[in-house]
């Protein structure tokens, strides 16, 4: 009977030009592949009919042959800043560029310092410190690539949090705030992060979950920004490295990024897992908005696809015994957001 009423429950939503994909997802992943599948597609779909969508301020990118012709941004300095915002950085500068207006703009309300981390760039980041006055520029003499380069330039860092941020992101207004306001009030939170948001404006990723194989599900991805379910409060199995915040203390005592995890991939992943050992909680801010030009950081590639899933088995058999007894099989996916929906409403009845 439970059989019969999944079955009903996907002919709802298989419509006659999905019949074959749905045929080749069953070849290759089973029964219980086409039921993750689709019920995915019933998520993304609920978030279109409600025409939540969102508009977000996204400068448009303009690459120049030389400094001159951008125009400089000049920050506000602090003695003790109560944030260090980490930009690893490979070359793109327009698109650093841009996130550095973003800062400037919507940061308000925080003394900050911004450590852009240059991974020995060829293009005009090399130069950066001559357009952009009052940040840390580090120029690193090799590539140390994604990994290391956070890890070296947190040496740098004056503040009490620390903020990693892609060199391919904007953010928006109270982005900052925020995450600040929630670490300070929140004395368990050790490790929070960000609603990514592609240009857009559907979501990239609110918050994290991972599955007991160590595979990883970017939630809400694809859906309205404006959905009620992806604008609340909650812990999360992580948050994606494009915007975290974590306490400098907390990433000191455990030692950063775990470098067996280098260049890159997992290395945010790990990090959450890390913070929860230590008692604190990892938590997903709707109120933090980013806008994030997926794919800019780096292309995805045959070699890229090799790196996350090494560092999926790395992470799978560094972990196996807490993700055995805490954590979903991923074709239990309506299970995981039931859970999540009731940790949601024991929270508001608090």
């Amino acid at each position: 009977m439970k059989l019969l009423g999944e079955i009903k429950s996907l002919l709802k939503i298989i419509k006659p030009h999905r019949i074959i994909n749905a045929i080749s997802i069953f070849k290759e992943q089973g029964w219980n592949g086409v039921k993750y599948h689709f019920w995915l597609v019933k998520d993304k779909e609920r978030g279109l009919k409600e025409k939540k969508g969102r508009i977000y301020d996204v400068e448009p990118l303009y690459e120049y042959l030389s400094l001159e012709q951008y125009e400089p941004i000049v920050f506000s300095t602090y003695t003790n800043p109560l944030v260090s915002i980490i930009i690893p950085v490979y070359n793109q500068f327009a698109y650093t560029y841009n996130c550095l207006r973003a800062i400037k703009k919507y940061s308000e309300g925080v003394d900050y310092e911004i450590i852009i981390a240059d991974d020995s760039s060829t293009d005009l980041t090399s130069e950066l410190e001559k357009n952009t006055k009052g940040i840390k520029v580090i120029h690193n003499k090799s590539n140390y690539q994604f990994l290391i380069n956070c890890n070296c330039a947190v040496k740098e860092a004056k503040g009490k949090y620390l903020v990693f941020l892609n060199n391919d992101t904007q953010v928006q207004k109270h982005w900052l705030k925020s995450l600040v306001d929630l670490l300070q009030t929140e004395e368990r939170v050790g490790l929070a992060g960000s609603k990514l948001v592609y240009p857009t404006g559907l979501v990239q990723e609110a918050g994290g979950i991972v599955w007991r194989d160590a595979t990883v599900l970017q939630y809400g991805n694809n859906r309205q920004a404006g959905e009620e379910e992806l604008n609340y409060l909650r812990e999360t199995d992580y948050v994606s490295g494009a915007s975290i915040i974590i306490r400098k203390k907390l990433w000191e005592e455990i030692g950063g990024f775990d470098e067996r995890f280098a260049p890159a991939y997992y290395e945010d992943v790990d990090l959450a897992f890390e913070v929860r050992e230590q008692g604190y909680k990892v938590v997903y801010q709707p109120e933090s908005e980013v806008v994030h030009f997926e794919g800019m950081s780096s292309k995805l590639e045959n070699e890229q696809i090799r790196g996350i899933e090494k560092n999926r088995k790395l992470f799978l058999e560094k972990w196996e015994d807490v993700l055995k007894k805490r954590y979903f099989r991923a074709e239990d996916y309506r299970k995981r957001i039931a859970a999540m929906r009731k940790y949601r409403t024991a929270e508001e009845n608090r």
